[in-house]
């Protein structure tokens, strides 16, 4: 009995370390066999940033209840986290459409920002994330993509701040796929009740990919990306996307309006 024990001991240790030495990080380059497909057939250009923020699911995130606490508070007291603008124009559009007593899909997150601001104006978020999170705070639920994938369920809202812009890029362990972006959106159609809502924010600017950081949306992906939405509200420096892109330069991300969409 003991020897079988200490068997199973080094069974479970020798699992998790192939769990780990196997978790591929994504690529450093485009596959050649999809970059026509990641470019549109060249009309998008192409510069390099490389990140792997991607981690093994036996190493889950933690999210404190200090940790969501604080940023409560901070959405509370109408400050800024590192987006900066953006958050203080979802600030606005949430006045417009508030989010109290609904339940709220968080897609896309690495720190409880966004779940704190849901909960500072009295909705229930429910994060979704490719990596696994921990919530220890009994406000915040989460779960795995493929958990909601699992068992899914309809939101009132959801809200994507600085995420689609990563997926199918193999950034946060997400697939590789050249449409993931677009993808993502259509599964929101799918995601939301009647009349719901989804407050969208990526980087606005000239046409770019950024391997594997991020994409840039322009006069030609954009469109894409709300193909079948309905615009409800803009917020940014300009009154639309198209006033806010004109002038900006190649490869600058740090400019991310909210865009309030349903579904058509």
């Amino acid at each position: 009995m003991f020897r079988n024990r200490i068997l199973y001991r080094d069974w479970i240790w020798l699992a998790l370390s192939l769990s780990f030495f196997c978790f591929a990080p994504p690529p450093k380059e485009i596959p050649e066999e999809l970059r026509a497909e990641y470019t549109l057939d060249g009309t998008i250009p192409v510069r390099y940033r490389y990140f792997n923020n991607s981690y093994s699911p036996t190493n889950a995130c933690v999210y404190t209840k200090q940790m969501i606490q604080a940023e409560v508070a901070r959405a509370r007291a109408g400050r800024v986290g590192c987006y900066g603008n953006t958050d203080k124009f979802l600030y606005r559009a949430l006045s417009k459409f508030p989010v109290r007593a609904k339940s709220v899909g968080v897609l896309g997150s690495t720190k409880p920002r966004y779940e704190g601001v849901v909960l500072s104006r009295g909705g229930h978020p429910v994060t979704i994330e490719y990596n696994k999170i921990i919530s220890q705070d009994s406000r915040l639920e989460v779960m795995t993509v493929d958990e909601y994938d699992a068992n899914p369920r309809l939101f009132d809202v959801l809200i994507s701040i600085s995420s689609f812009e990563h997926d199918g890029l193999g950034r946060y362990g997400d697939p590789i796929d050249p449409f993931g972006d677009i993808k993502a959106m259509e599964k929101c159609k799918k995601m939301l009740k009647p009349n719901g809502i989804l407050f969208l924010a990526v980087p606005v600017g000239p046409d770019c990919l950024v391997w594997n950081a991020h994409r840039i949306y322009g006069k030609i992906r954009m469109p894409m990306l709300l193909k079948g939405w309905r615009i409800l509200g803009y917020y940014g420096r300009g009154k639309s996307f198209e006033q806010d892109v004109h002038g900006r330069p190649l490869n600058a991300a740090g400019y991310q309006p909210i865009f309030v969409l349903t579904p058509q």
